[in-house]
């Protein structure tokens, strides 16, 4: 097992985006299903995307919508959120993942319990959330909150830290193109394996 550091912190400052058929984008109450970052009864936890792309090939991978027919059929609202968060677990690599001691497999293993406990132990230690590889989609970037959080008006300045401003960016389905492009359960993914064969290469010419 890897040794464990203390982990890099970031401050995510930008927009970030989500889909929630709600009427707000957050949870206030701790959340009712497990998420790759929690379990049930661990305690509100937020995901998120920092693109509209990885947001719609999260919902597209939940719930297995393999053909743009199926895809076409959703309806659903896509939020934007402007998200000013520092003290956030920076594992946006698999690099930064590992040189903290967690496996960079973990970050978008199909099976969540790894980074289910690392949540937990990242939460208990005060870290208000994580960034990291979409386990949906290559490129992307997902944010996760731990607590509860607000939603504001869009125009709104905060003046709590739970409060963030949110709003509707649109009502539909995903663009055309995104399912050839999402990573689905069983399915390897691209940047751990190039992650990886690059590790395997840089082990090669070491003396």
């Amino acid at each position: 097992m890897a040794r464990r550091r203390e982990p890099a912190t970031t401050t995510f400052e930008g927009v970030a985006f989500r889909y929630s058929n709600y009427d707000t984008p957050f949870w206030v109450r701790p959340n009712t299903q497990a998420g790759r970052w929690h379990s049930a009864g661990d305690g509100t936890t937020q995901y998120l995307s920092s693109t509209t792309d990885g947001a719609w090939a999260d919902l597209i991978r939940n719930e297995e919508l393999r053909s743009e027919a199926d895809a076409a059929m959703v309806s659903m609202p896509l939020w934007q959120a402007r998200v000013d968060q520092s003290y956030v677990v920076d594992y946006s690599t698999f690099e930064l993942a590992e040189r903290s001691g967690f496996a960079a497999d973990a970050l978008v293993d199909d099976d969540q319990q790894r980074c289910r406990a690392e949540g937990r132990r990242l939460r208990a230690l005060g870290y208000a959330g994580v960034l990291a590889p979409c386990a949906a989609l290559l490129g992307a970037t997902n944010l996760t909150l731990f607590g509860p959080r607000v939603s504001t008006s869009w125009e709104s300045e905060p003046t709590l830290a739970s409060a963030i401003p949110a709003a509707v960016l649109t009502q539909g389905a995903p663009p055309r193109g995104l399912v050839a492009r999402v990573r689905f359960r069983g399915q390897v993914h691209a940047g751990l394996r190039e992650h990886l064969a690059q590790r395997s290469k840089q082990g090669r010419r070491r003396p």
